[in-house]
């Protein structure tokens, strides 16, 4: 058996903030995770593409922004012939296998969907040549469970399946999406993810390098974790949301008429919740995390007992934050504070240094690049990021000086574009005559918004330029030039 090749190993959560790992925050209970960071580099200004899931997911997958890869918004499917990280791969003989959330088309949700309610279109293959956007095998599971999750959750015990169908295991003291769920943990849609993976690893013919993809759905919303997690943190006291609404002098006007707009409620609305229901969300949230770590402890010990563990490349990341109740909001949406747009990334593996923590900048379009220039590919040509590998090796301080985060919801009437340097956040919202200026060296709770105030009009001016630049240069490279006439 050949065990030198370099395997790589994607792990995504959905809606997870930066802050919510132990190593960063002492709160949150993720000894797997922290374990991995100790073994590898953890970058702490990784900013996400978009601050809701489809289109950051496609910016994973492809290394493009939304803006190019087409899939713009939630509700948007991309386009299937998109050139994407498994398509590379193939290259050197990869062979690639996803399990979990994808997400890359609109999500079988009854009221939410204009596709038939129809997992097998959801999950179809390419045209082309029948693979799920480059996955050779997959095994999709998504917020609302349909598909491989529930047909195996209704083999191993149709009781159980009965309840969930009926009530998801709601307790009776549930506050609206918030609750602490009976459900028995090994049989948890986050468990099954962790199942399914390591039949993966477990069967694998390692003469063949692999690409796994393991992404949970967790920790989004609703808020439920299994009962024994949320008891981990019965005597820890939980830090209430920064900025508690009473102290915002400055609101947006896309919070007051997105609504009107045709923006769904429940994506980054304004709560009214007391301090009470804010921290039973904040434990239940980190309770989900828990349990998430203890699944990829349990994949990656698979990886050790094949022998490969230390030829894998591990990519730990998510697709965006959690407001969390931040700022007087909740969830996802048309915002761009830390909470929902820094998102955690540890990478360990062949070539990585060891127990390095830096504050370079780094977006999700570089996931792509550094991975091929890690295993030796050079960077095709469309892909929009650069390779980070410098960077993770040690051998360079930074590759960028900025990074970008934007939001398209141009049918809804709101577009945004978020430049991020490693002291100031400038957000621009489309034909609007308001923004937000943050510098988050003397206010990285980001409470004073300086796009009003004369004395950081330089600031903003330089910022203006920046975005300017970086608006020309992200533009769609493709379709690439074949000939000169």
């Amino acid at each position: 058996m050949t065990t030198k090749r370099t395997h790589i190993w994607l792990i995504t959560t959905d809606q997870m903030r930066a802050d919510a790992i132990g190593a960063e925050n002492e709160s949150v209970r993720t000894p797997v995770l922290d374990s991995l960071a100790a073994e590898g580099t953890v970058v702490s200004s990784a900013y996400c593409a978009s601050p809701v899931c489809t289109p950051s997911r496609a910016s994973i997958f492809t290394g493009r922004y939304p803006h190019a890869h087409g899939a713009w918004n939630i509700g948007v499917s991309l386009d299937e012939n998109e050139i994407t990280l498994c398509d590379h791969l193939k290259r050197s003989d990869y062979r690639s296998v996803g399990v979990g959330k994808m997400h890359f088309r609109p999500q079988c949700k009854t009221g939410f969907s204009m596709e038939p309610e129809d997992v097998d279109i959801r999950d179809r293959g390419r045209a082309a040549d029948g693979t799920y956007y480059g996955f050779d095998e997959y095994h999709i599971s998504e917020d609302n469970l349909v598909g491989d999750y529930l047909r195996w959750l209704r083999e191993q015990d149709s009781a159980v399946a009965n309840r969930f169908d009926l009530d998801r295991y709601r307790s009776e003291d549930a506050e609206q999406d918030v609750w602490e769920s009976d459900m028995p943990a090994e049989l948890h849609q986050t468990y099954w993810m962790a199942e399914k993976s390591i039949d993966v690893i477990r069967s694998h013919d390692y003469d063949q390098p692999l690409f796994l993809w393991t992404s949970f759905v967790d920790p989004h919303h609703p808020f439920n974790p299994p009962k024994a997690y949320t008891e981990l943190y019965a005597d820890i006291e939980m830090k209430g949301p920064l900025v508690p609404q009473d102290e915002l002098p400055f609101r947006p006007e896309h919070l007051l008429h997105q609504g009107a707009r045709g923006y769904w409620p429940g994506g980054g609305e304004q709560h009214d919740s007391g301090e009470s229901h804010i921290r039973r969300v904040i434990r239940n949230y980190y309770a989900m995390i828990t349990f998430i770590d203890e699944q990829i402890g349990r994949i990656m010990d698979a990886w050790k007992e094949k022998g490969v563990y230390d030829n894998v490349l591990v990519v730990f990341t998510s697709d965006h934050g959690e407001l969390l109740g931040d700022h007087g909001l909740m969830y996802k949406g048309p915002w761009f504070f830390e909470g929902l747009t820094r998102i955690p990334m540890i990478i360990r593996g062949p070539g990585i240094a060891k127990g390095q923590r830096t504050d370079a900048l780094m977006e999700h379009v570089d996931i792509v690049p550094t991975l091929l220039d890690a295993i030796g590919q050079v960077r095709p040509y469309g892909i929009q990021g650069v390779s980070q590998l410098g960077m993770l090796s040690g051998q360079k301080q930074h590759i960028r000086e900025s990074a970008m985060t934007e939001y398209d919801a141009h049918d809804r009437g709101i577009m945004a574009k978020c430049l991020r340097t490693n002291r100031y956040k400038l957000v621009v919202f489309a034909g609007e005559t308001y923004g937000e200026l943050f510098d988050l060296h003397l206010d990285p709770e980001e409470r004073r918004n300086l796009y009003f105030e004369e004395a950081a009009s330089r600031v903003k001016q330089n910022l203006m330029e920046m975005l300017v630049q970086r608006m020309i240069q992200d533009q769609d490279p493709l379709p690439e030039r074949q000939t000169n006439w």
